[in-house]
């Protein structure tokens, strides 16, 4: 996976940043204040500080897929095949969000289980193959059977890293912001402290793109 980013970094880091990047920033500086109690959110904060980073999320990790999986694509041939594919990988996601909620309230390594055979290699399914949802759901179950064990591993791994990365992240920017308020730079540190997290969300919708497109690819042999 390292290869393949390191590979055409710059061009994964662009195509991905207006959807993750922008949006954190935009939402941190316009948007409503974080809530004060932990999962306590109201409506405006759910939609803007939840449900919109998470649906463009979603299409920057569909331009990603398209990327690695297609690596001579122009880049926008793979926006457009991202924007194609984000409204059935959406259909594809609500239609499972009850029964991976359902698990995860019940255990949660039926939710990672479920995540793995039927969620992580999505993406790559709805960009290269099919698009309906219950194909999508077919495809995925069937790509990945016998696979079980190493998908739920690397999904743990995943989560603890994309908490680990987030958790810098936004030290880092609350540090950034302590050191520009004490140089008289208040305004500028506001804007750190929401840029570096942003750098940090980036990163891990690319990493989590490359993951499911090498997963998928190596499924596909």
């Amino acid at each position: 996976m390292g290869a393949a980013m390191a590979a055409d970094q710059s061009r994964l880091f662009f195509l991905a940043a207006p959807f993750t990047l922008l949006v954190s920033v935009a939402v941190g500086l316009f948007g409503p204040p974080p809530p004060s109690e932990a999962f306590v959110f109201t409506g405006p904060q759910l939609l803007w500080l939840v449900a919109v980073p998470g649906l463009s999320a979603a299409l920057a990790q569909l331009v990603v897929n398209a990327i690695v999986l297609r690596p001579q694509v122009a880049p926008r041939l793979a926006l457009a095949a991202a924007f194609a594919a984000w409204p059935i990988l959406m259909l594809y996601q609500a239609m499972l969000a009850l029964p991976l909620a359902l698990a995860f309230v019940m255990l949660v390594v039926p939710s990672i289980w479920l995540f793995g055979r039927l969620l992580f290699v999505a993406g790559p399914v709805v960009i290269c193959e099919t698009s309906h949802p219950s194909m999508v759901l077919q495809r995925s179950w069937d790509l990945t059977r016998g696979h079980d064990l190493q998908l739920s591993v690397f999904v743990v791994i995943g989560v603890f890293a994309v908490l680990g990365i987030g958790l810098l992240a936004d030290i880092a920017g609350s540090a950034a912001q302590v050191v520009a308020k004490l140089a008289g730079l208040e305004s500028f540190g506001r804007f750190l402290r929401v840029l570096l997290p942003g750098i940090g969300a980036t990163f891990t919708t690319m990493g989590a793109g490359v993951a499911s497109a090498i997963a998928y690819r190596q499924l596909v042999r």
